[in-house]
C-alpha cells in the first residue's frame, strides 16, 4: 500500500500557501472560480506538461523507439499518485477517461443474470444509473431505487431496508453530486457485504474533495474523474478495483495490453492487476498533464491540507449563503465538504448561473433537483465566498 506523502512544500503561512496556489492558476485570478465539481482549474505546470508533450509528439514525431516506454513510465507515477490519494496499492487502480468509463467498467464486468438486483438512488449522477439502465434492458437486472443521498434521512438504515436476497451491488457515489451530502461509505460497505453484494461507488465528487481512503472506506470499486478536483484535464480518470475483487468485475472489452498471456484457442490469462482494464488509448499529453497536477497537490499542496481547506472554505460558503434573503439551502451543513446546494427565490437557477457569470463569478445549476450548486476547491480565498454572496445580494436587487 501507498502511504500519503505527507512532507508537503512548508510555506511560512496559510495566507503565503493560498497566494503561491493562486499564482499557480491564473483562472482563478480571472474570476472567482466556484465550479470544481465540474472541471476544477488546471495549474500552470499542468498546462505547460501538455503542451511538452504536443510539442514532442510534433517536432519528434509520434512513434519513436523511446516513446512507448516513456509514456508507460508517466502512467506507472499517474497511478502511483491515484494509489497514494486514495491509500491503495498502484496495481489496484486503472486509468479510464472519466468517471461514467470507469463505473461502466465495474458495472459491466460482474455476471449478471435475469432477476438480479441492484440498489441505487434516483439522486445519482447518470454516469452512475444509465449503465443500470443497460443492465435491466440487455440482462433482466431489477432496479431498486432508493432516496439516500437526499438532505435528510438514514442512508444505512435505507439500504439496509432495501436490500434482498438477489441484491448483486450497491450502486451510490460517496458525495451526492445533487444535494451535496456526504454519505457514510463504511457503514454502507459493511451493510453491503454483509448481504453478500459489492459496493461500487462514483467518486466524481469525492476523489480529492475529501479523504478517500480505500481501505478505510471498504469499497469494491471506485471511479474518479481527473478533470475536476485533481485539477487535470479533460479525458483523464480512474478507477480503483479492489485486489480481492478483480476476480467478480470481469473484462467486458479487451485490447492489446489486456493479456499477459493466450493461445490460438482463445484462452487467456488477464494481465495481472486492475490495468488489465485499460483497453482504450490514453491520449498521452493530457496522461502528462494529470500527472503533473497529481504531482504539484501532492508534494506541494498536500492531500490533507487541501481536503481541510476545501471543507472550511464550504462551510463559509453556507453560512455566507444561508442569511441572504430569499435563499433556501439544500445541502445538510453537518454532512458537508465543498459542495453546496442553494436556491434563490424568484430567479431560475440556469438564470443565475448566467447572471453571475456576467460578474465574473463561476458556478452551475442543476436540473433535477432545480437548485445552484457551489464547488469550494482547496486553490479560492474567502474573498471569493464575500463576491459570491455580494453577487447573489446584487442579482436580487436587479431582478426585484
Amino acid at each position: 500500500m501507498i502511504e500519503e506523502n505527507l512532507e508537503a512544500t512548508v510555506f511560512a503561512s496559510d495566507a503565503e500557501k493560498i497566494a503561491a496556489i493562486r499564482a499557480e492558476m491564473p483562472a482563478v485570478r480571472a474570476c472567482a472560480y466556484l465550479n470544481a465539481g465540474t472541471n476544477g482549474p488546471l495549474p500552470q505546470r499542468a498546462h505547460e506538461a501538455l503542451l511538452a508533450e504536443t510539442r514532442r509528439e510534433l517536432e519528434e514525431g509520434r512513434i519513436t523507439p523511446e516513446r512507448y516506454p516513456r509514456i508507460s513510465a508517466i502512467k506507472q507515477e499517474v497511478r502511483a499518485h491515484i494509489a497514494t490519494l486514495l491509500g491503495c496499492d498502484p496495481s489496484e487502480v486503472a486509468l479510464t477517461h472519466n468517471t461514467t468509463e470507469g463505473m461502466n467498467i465495474a458495472l459491466m464486468g460482474l455476471d449478471w443474470r435475469p432477476g438480479d438486483e441492484a440498489i441505487t438512488s434516483w439522486l445519482e449522477h447518470p454516469g452512475g444509473l444509465y449503465p443500470l439502465y443497460l443492465l435491466r434492458q440487455r440482462f433482466g437486472v431489477r432496479i431498486r431505487m432508493t432516496a439516500i443521498g437526499s438532505e435528510s434521512g438514514d442512508p444505512v438504515a435505507e439500504l439496509r431496508q432495501a436490500l434482498t436476497p438477489r441484491t448483486r451491488a450497491v450502486v451510490l457515489s460517496h458525495v451526492s453530486w445533487s444535494t451535496g451530502r456526504v454519505l457514510p461509505l463504511r457503514e454502507l460497505a459493511e451493510v453491503t457485504h454483509a448481504a453478500g453484494a459489492l459496493l461500487i461507488c462514483d467518486a466524481a465528487q469525492s476523489c480529492g474533495m475529501v479523504p478517500s481512503r480505500m481501505e478505510e472506506l471498504g469499497v469494491d470499486a471506485y471511479a474518479c474523474s481527473g478533470q475536476k478536483w485533481l485539477c487535470g484535464p479533460d479525458g483523464t480518470g480512474a478507477l480503483f478495483v479492489r485486489c480481492d475483487r478483480l476476480g467478480d468485475i470481469g473484462q467486458t472489452y479487451a485490447g492489446y495490453a489486456s493479456f499477459a498471456a493466450h493461445d490460438n484457442e482463445g484462452y487467456f490469462v488477464p494481465t495481472k492487476g486492475a490495468v488489465r482494464f485499460e483497453a482504450a488509448t490514453l491520449y498521452p499529453p493530457s496522461v502528462a498533464a494529470l500527472n503533473a497536477s497529481l504531482e504539484w497537490i501532492e508534494r506541494e499542496v498536500g492531500w490533507a491540507w487541501a481536503h481541510a481547506r476545501i471543507a472550511a472554505l464550504g462551510r463559509a460558503c453556507y453560512d455566507a449563503l444561508a442569511v441572504l434573503p430569499g435563499v433556501a439551502m439544500h445541502t445538510p451543513r453537518d454532512e458537508m465538504a465543498g459542495l453546496v446546494h442553494f436556491a434563490v427565490e424568484g430567479i431560475e437557477p440556469q438564470e443565475l448561473t448566467k447572471r453571475l457569470c456576467e460578474r465574473g463569478i463561476i458556478i452551475r445549476h442543476l436540473a433535477d433537483p432545480a437548485v445552484n450548486r457551489v464547488s469550494t476547491g482547496f486553490y479560492n480565498s474567502e474573498e471569493d465566498i464575500a463576491r459570491l454572496a455580494e453577487g447573489i445580494r446584487e442579482v436580487g436587487r436587479a431582478g426585484a
